[in-house]
């Protein structure tokens, strides 16, 4: 970090961009993830999988970061990497 960056650069780089409903249902049956399991995983109610999907409830920037994480591995998992 350079000496004339201010701290919202520094601490904002890494923010993931948000994810809507219909970007995590696209993401999730790619991965080949029901909604059951990918609560399972992110560790909520599965109805709350469902509500994202919904647009229902908004799916905060830490969970975003963590749905992205699951949803890698889980396309790794199917490819055989």
């Amino acid at each position: 970090m350079g000496p004339r960056m201010g701290l919202t650069v520094y601490y904002t780089k890494g923010i993931v961009a948000p994810v809507d409903g219909f970007q995590l249902r696209r993401l999730r049956t790619r991965a080949g993830l029901t909604q059951a399991a990918l609560a399972a995983t992110l560790g909520v109610a599965p109805n709350t999988v469902a509500r994202w999907e919904r647009n229902e409830r908004t799916i905060t920037e830490p969970m975003t970061r963590l749905i992205r994480v699951t949803v890698e591995a889980s396309n790794r998992k199917r490819k055989g990497d």
